[in-house]
């Protein structure tokens, strides 16, 4: 999920880390093979992510609240991955601990630990995109669902999206805004299917369900997946949805002028030629890519609420939620759906 947590600042080598993180930091830094001064914290919301160095390799160090993921859960995370880049899919690998394990729990404070190898590259600002970089970002999503069309786990399973979306939590607002919970209930009932493990009539699988540019490196010619925490079980219309629900808003910010409806179609125009070239479109036409935009706006307004404005003051993000807020209230279309439906049937 992103506008809310893109841009957190790096923090200094060893820093102490935040209150969700485990209270011996040492512990978790030697079972990678390093010291906790070693870590560079790079920032924290459902998680505290570092950066490190093993072997001469750069790292990514997850540390996990217990609250947030089982070792199953993440476990199920790490066995896809590993199965994409068996697959040759560009994505970042998992790396195992020292003793082997490629999920470590501390038995003191139950935080789960994960690495990965990190990736070459950095996020594309949307000022920057071009329709080879859009041709790519399609492709690598088109080939994450191919895969998933045919994947077994081999051992633990993810869960449906409808058991970690924000949205569920609804009833924890009503007491402050019943107009806005009373919009939500409606976007909800309406898309439930796209939250199923079966997607109740849409084709459904495991999805990233997060492939926004945020979660993109880019390097050269080339684009890599990251981030596969809220990876779950859940429609593929909703896959495709997300990276289009964020770009369209980066693309609004980035080019003075240009409404929703132009950016969609600056952006979908060549992002479906990559992924069609590898997955077909998921089933459900416009309206199921409607009902998910609708949807994320909807999680976003709860998530803002019950977790990153409760976290830090920041007058950006009131904003941004008040606006989110009365886009749900008022049930404004968040791409106009004549233009999803040319592009989606």
């Amino acid at each position: 999920m992103t506008d809310a947590n893109q841009g957190a600042s790096p923090a200094k080598a060893g820093e102490a880390p935040s209150p969700s993180g485990p209270a011996d930091l040492a512990a978790a830094a030697r079972l990678y093979g390093v010291a906790a001064a070693d870590l560079q914290a790079l920032g924290a919301f459902e998680s505290d992510v570092y950066a490190f160095a093993a072997d001469g390799a750069p790292r990514i160090l997850k540390v996990i609240a217990p609250t947030h993921r089982t070792p199953e859960l993440v476990q199920a995370e790490v066995d896809w991955l590993l199965a994409l880049v068996e697959a040759g899919v560009s994505v970042s690998a998992p790396v195992p601990s020292v003793e082997g394990r490629y999920v470590e729990l501390l038995p003191d404070t139950g935080h789960v630990l994960v690495a990965f190898e990190r990736a070459p590259g950095a996020v594309a600002p949307a000022s920057t995109w071009t329709d080879e970089h859009l041709e790519r970002w399609g492709r690598l999503l088109g080939r994450l669902q191919a895969h998933a069309r045919t994947y077994a786990p081999p051992g633990p399973r993810r869960r449906p999206l409808a058991e970690h979306s924000y949205s569920s939590r609804l009833p924890e607002l009503e007491a402050d805004d019943p107009g806005f919970v009373a919009a939500a209930r409606q976007v909800m009932d309406r898309a439930a299917p796209l939250l199923a493990e079966d997607g109740a009539g849409l084709d459904a699988g495991l999805i990233h369900a997060d492939l926004h540019s945020g979660n993109l490196l880019v390097h050269e010619d080339a684009v890599t997946a990251v981030d596969f925490d809220d990876c779950g079980y859940g429609s593929y219309a909703f896959d495709v949805a997300m990276p289009l629900y964020y770009s369209v808003r980066q693309l609004v910010r980035a080019h003075e002028g240009i409404t929703y409806e132009a950016a969609a179609e600056r952006f979908l125009t060549p992002f479906l030629r990559g992924f069609t070239s590898v997955a077909p479109l998921p089933s459900g036409g416009g309206e199921a890519i409607d009902l998910a935009l609708r949807l994320r706006q909807v999680e976003l307004v709860a998530a803002l609420r019950l977790k990153f404005l409760q976290a830090k003051d920041d007058p950006g993000l009131v904003q941004l939620m008040k606006d989110l807020r009365d886009r749900v209230v008022s049930g404004v279309e968040v791409v106009p759906l004549k233009t999803l439906k040319a592009f989606f049937g």
